[in-house]
């Protein structure tokens, strides 16, 4: 950690609500979005001349099957804190996906989606992913979901996308994939980026789909989401009132990127803060992504970020990606980072024997009524 990022990080910590327990919470974000469709797909983009290691997401990413989550829920149970509770993961996740064939059917000039129980059936390992998840991941909420947005994508900048002279775009769709690996320079094409408005008529359709977003999060796991955290961070204030009307009273991600005036504006909130709806903020503060180089030594870095919070009385939010954890591109590369998550729990209870494990969620109602 150089000294530049030691300062930044003792600096987040430092700001806002303090607390004397020792709380973990794992914040995994894109749970139930397609990203690469398979092994196959992988091939044969790759085929077509497509840089898929550009990004850890494009080379590993893909819906999680039944067997990725088996393993990480052989992993989370492992553990226990002080309350003999196991460790928690919070899926930061969506509820749809585009249905690739109508919208081929429509010429890609309409766009169509998949709830989550088709996506796992169509875009997936064709195993019926959502029951297994119900039935086991929301007990003692092993992987207990949060809302992330309907879908991982702005359909409207998705279809701009495969309606430009982009070939690439449309060889990823033949393959049932998503490539996203536009540069932030060039955000007309960011369309991973489902929030992401460029004018006022973007606003209004980006509120309606997440009203349905956030709707059929409850159809589908039987509760409203309390928190939210937008992808890639971008999102407009007046998205805080239909998130507040529909039951969000968190927000995960202290630091927002505003779309302003064809650019994004950085706007910083800190532990405990408060927005107009009453709705709370907190900070990610730690970082556990070993699938950018299973070389690193992710686990030391972790662990150093969690003594730096926990100085400063704030609880250990740790960001740590689905691409970590579904193997069915790269089984190898899960083994390693269940391998190195394993390590990362039992040295957080070594080191911190009080520990507690929480959802973000349960970090959300401590901050508000232990203030």
């Amino acid at each position: 950690m150089n000294l530049r990022t030691l300062l930044a990080k003792n600096y987040i910590n430092w700001r806002g609500w303090k607390t004397n327990r020792k709380i973990v919470v794992i914040e995994s974000d894109d749970w139930g979005s397609i990203r690469t469709h398979s092994k196959e797909a992988y091939i044969e983009i790759k085929k077509q001349g497509i840089n898929l290691h550009k990004s850890i997401f494009t080379k590993y990413d893909c819906l999680e099957s039944i067997t990725d989550l088996q393993l990480l829920f052989e992993v989370l149970n492992s553990v226990k804190d002080k309350y003999d509770n196991p460790a928690k993961i919070t899926a930061v996740g969506v509820v749809a996906n585009p249905d690739f064939n109508k919208i081929e059917k429509s010429d890609y000039k309409t766009y169509s989606y998949l709830n989550l129980k088709d996506s796992y059936a169509i875009l997936g390992s064709g195993e019926d992913v959502l029951t297994y998840w119900l039935e086991n991941g929301l007990k003692n909420k092993l992987l207990w979901p949060q809302f992330h947005g309907r879908e991982h994508l702005n359909p409207t900048h998705w279809l701009a996308a495969l309606n430009s002279d982009n070939k690439n775009e449309l060889i990823a769709f033949e393959n049932k994939s998503l490539l996203g690996l536009y540069k932030y320079s060039d955000r007309t094409k960011m369309y991973l980026s489902a929030f992401e408005y460029f004018n006022e008529k973007e606003k209004i359709e980006i509120e309606q789909v997440t009203k349905e977003g956030l709707k059929l999060f409850e159809e589908t796991f039987g509760f409203k989401s309390k928190s939210f955290m937008a992808s890639q961070s971008i999102r407009g204030e007046h998205l805080d009132k239909v998130l507040s009307e529909n039951g969000v009273l968190y927000h995960q991600g202290g630091q927002q990127l505003i779309p302003t005036n064809n650019s994004l504006k950085i706007k910083n909130r800190y532990w405990g803060d408060t927005n107009s709806y009453n709705m709370m903020y907190w900070r990610r503060n730690c970082n556990f992504e070993p699938s950018k180089n299973q070389n690193n030594d992710s686990v030391s870095d972790t662990l150093k970020e969690i003594e730096i919070a926990f100085r400063w009385g704030k609880p250990a939010v740790i960001s740590s990606h689905r691409v970590n954890f579904s193997g069915s591109i790269f089984p190898e590369n899960r083994e390693k980072s269940l391998a190195k998550l394993k390590i990362l729990l039992t040295s957080i209870l070594k080191k911190w024997p009080d520990v507690e494990f929480l959802t973000s969620d349960d970090l959300g109602d401590v901050m508000k009524f232990q203030k």
